[in-house]
């Protein structure tokens, strides 16, 4: 047996290990140099790691390391392996696990004390293993290779990866394999990020800038300003594009509502590709952080809309300054330590950090929402955009995953007298089920030019319309739901008695006796069709107040008003209130909510703190509160979520440029000692 030590003189994030072979005849040296590289916060996100290394199964070296004690340690890099004989054609394996438990001499953990044969295992509380990357690759004769082993955060607290011979990247398990013929040959600068060949980040990303988004599907971004990134200006909307910075490409994501952000490597598995060599500042998230971007992974057989993902990202920013980061290449040594939050001693400002720091993703409660839609030819131009962009984008919007939404036509059948007449041709689901059936709903009636659409003189009969639709919300399955709301759309006699009692009458009874508000959406008026337009705004008018919302959307003059109001229903219906899943996980007095502004240039995170007298949204004032009447639920104060609501709008206005989806903007719960550090300062200041 030979014991290697090699000492690697890296800036903060990096912890070699040397995993040696030697032959009997003395000849060329053989090894891998496993370089452990992170970019979360240390030590709130990272405390201790061990390092395993197996031939065939057979566990050879395993050692436990800190990783910090009063400033970011570099632990030796040792490897004991055997010397004699003729390798065999058994895989390399190592892996690396990451803890937020300390490591010491005595810990009691066993994990530590017993490595030999106690696996680390994702997610076992008692142990605190937050992460785990394997590598397997095969014995290379007379090499030294470099082995990067990066623990990104995209792997933190992923399940169902403990086969030996999988590993997680990008929040997927996938083969463990490497490549060795592409591993480059060891070089002290590859680990440290002093050599001139390291990522100078705070350089390349001076000049950065929300991404664009191509196709939201897949995760495609382009650079702002790079063709064919440069739409026309949507009335209302954020600049865009913003200026362009150079003719290169890097990929900057910040995760949980600015807990930790992460420089990509240009690699298409764990970081980002560029599809089409035609277009270099056109790239794609790997379909693990596409994941991540949703919120959710792939569909299985228990899980049909698929596995919602242990972390989010909540902002892609990109930057042209300089060539695209490798996997490879090092952060240089003064990005290192920023990247995880010390300072150029190495020494950390949270360093008493609690053992678990996780952020819990605040869900707002179930909320049902009624479309009720003029179907005559009066109506056709919205026909004509709504599946992709006035209702499409909309239901795409990830605040929706709680509400469920229905559709309904009228006049539909024109039957006033029987209750229930005006059937849903869309019965109420969740807005990533029912998507597709609305978007059809709306396009076969745009196709054929509006063949299935009503002649243009139908009387509309929606007091008639109105009546079914409070009905059905107000059916007892409904009685628990937080939010119930009724979105009119239409263009004329908004205030005619047809079927029911006006529609205004009914819209105010729904209110006070079913809590059911009525929103409205005035559409351009068909002249040709007859109808006083005066007539109809002060009907919409009139219906919108009765109904609570104060007053209608007026799409006539802008059609970009149109989807800005299913924006705001969305806002309304699924933000600035929340429910936990258990009423220990509410946050306390002493915790903060964070979101990240996805289209501000530096991605900033905007912090809220607690304050007792907020007891519902309506409350004045900043913070957030939490209803003494209900154990899981919490609100943003009035000004803080009018502040939130305002990220949303802006955010859904710049994805709307590209005629994508609204970016999500969730809010996470932080508890005390693991709060995000503050990118900017806090818009949102806390309140005693």
């Amino acid at each position: 047996m030979r014991e290697s030590t090699r000492r690697a003189l890296t800036a903060a994030t990096l912890i070699s290990g040397a995993v040696a072979w030697a032959g009997c005849e003395g000849k060329k040296q053989t090894e891998y140099v496993a370089g452990v590289s992170t970019q979360v916060r240390v030590p709130r996100d990272l405390k201790a790691i061990r390092m395993d290394v197996s031939v065939g199964g057979v566990v050879q070296f395993c050692r436990t390391y800190r990783v910090y004690d009063g400033k970011v340690q570099l632990p030796r890099s040792l490897g004991q392996l055997p010397s004699q004989g003729t390798p065999g054609p058994d895989p390399i394996t190592v892996t690396v696990s990451g803890y937020t438990k300390e490591f010491s001499e005595t810990t009691g953990n066993s994990v530590f004390d017993n490595c030999t044969s106690v696996a680390p295992e994702v997610g076992n509380v008692d142990q605190g293993t937050r992460i785990l990357r394997r590598s397997r690759q095969p014995y290379v004769a007379d090499s030294v290779l470099f082995l990067p082993m990066p623990l990104k955060y995209s792997c933190f607290d992923f399940l169902g990866c403990e086969d030996e011979t999988k590993t997680c990247k990008a929040g997927r398990c996938v083969d463990a394999k490497v490549d060795e013929t592409k591993l480059p040959k060891y070089a002290s600068d590859l680990v440290d990020g002093t050599g001139g060949g390291c990522f100078p980040a705070a350089r390349c990303f001076e000049g950065a800038a929300p991404a664009v988004v191509v196709n939201a599907d897949d995760c495609t971004y382009a650079v702002p300003n790079a063709p064919p990134s440069s739409p026309p200006q949507v009335e209302g909307a954020p600049p865009n594009p913003f200026p362009k910075t150079g003719d290169g490409v890097n990929v900057e994501i910040t995760y949980d509502g600015g807990l930790n952000r992460e420089i990509l490597d240009r690699d298409d598995q764990e970081g980002f590709a560029v599809p089409d060599a035609n277009k270099p500042q056109q790239f794609r998230l790997a379909p693990g952080l596409c994941d991540l971007v949703k919120g959710y992974g792939p569909a299985d057989a228990a899980h049909a809309e698929g596995v919602h993902t242990s972390h989010r990202i909540t902002s892609v920013r990109v930057s042209g300054t300089c060539r695209a980061k490798g996997p490879f290449q090092p952060l240089c040594a003064s990005d290192q330590l920023a990247a995880m939050g010390v300072d150029a001693n190495g020494a950390a400002p949270n360093a008493a950090s609690p053992p678990a720091c996780r952020p819990i993703e605040l869900t707002p409660p179930k909320a049902a929402l009624v479309v009720l839609a003029d179907d005559t030819k009066n109506s056709d131009a919205f026909y004509k955009q709504a599946p992709a962009q006035t209702i499409g984008l909309p239901l795409s919007d990830p605040a929706f995953s709680n509400t469920k939404i229905g559709l309904s036509f009228f006049p539909g059948s024109g039957a006033c007298a029987t209750p229930g007449s005006f059937a849903l041709a869309v019965a109420p689901e969740f807005a990533r089920t029912v998507k597709v059936a609305i978007q059809t709903q709306f396009a076969n009636r745009s196709a054929g030019d509006g063949a299935l659409l009503k002649p243009l003189d139908t009387h509309v009969n929606l007091d008639g319309a109105l009546r079914d639709a409070y009905a059905f919300l107000g059916k007892p399955e409904y009685a628990t739901y937080y939010r119930r709301a009724v979105l009119v759309v239409g263009n004329r006699e908004f205030d005619q008695q047809r079927c029911e009692l006006t529609p205004a009458s009914q819209a105010a009874a729904a209110r006070l006796t079913k809590k059911v508000a009525t929103y409205v959406l005035l559409l351009t008026p068909n002249t040709s069709g007859g109808g006083d337009t005066t007539s109809a705004v002060a009907g919409a008018s009139e219906l919108a107040l009765a109904g609570g919302t104060l007053s209608a959307y007026d799409a006539r003059a802008n059609k970009g008003v149109a989807q800005n109001a299913f924006q705001a229903v969305v806002n309304d219906l699924a933000t600035c209130v929340y429910d936990v899943s258990d009423p220990a996980l509410r946050p306390a007095a002493t915790d903060v909510l964070t979101y990240t502004n996805p289209i501000d240039p530096l991605a900033s995170t905007r912090t809220i703190g607690f304050n007792s007298a907020c007891s519902s949204e309506a409350v004045a004032g900043v913070g957030f509160g939490v209803d003494p009447t209900e154990t899981k639920r919490l609100f943003l104060c009035k000004d803080s979520c009018d502040a939130y609501r305002s990220v949303l709008r802006n955010a859904g206005l710049y994805s709307a440029q590209n005629t994508m989806p609204a970016i999500a903007v969730p809010i996470f719960a932080h508890k005390e000692g693991c709060m995000p550090t503050p990118n900017v300062t806090s818009a949102v200041p806390a309140v005693p």
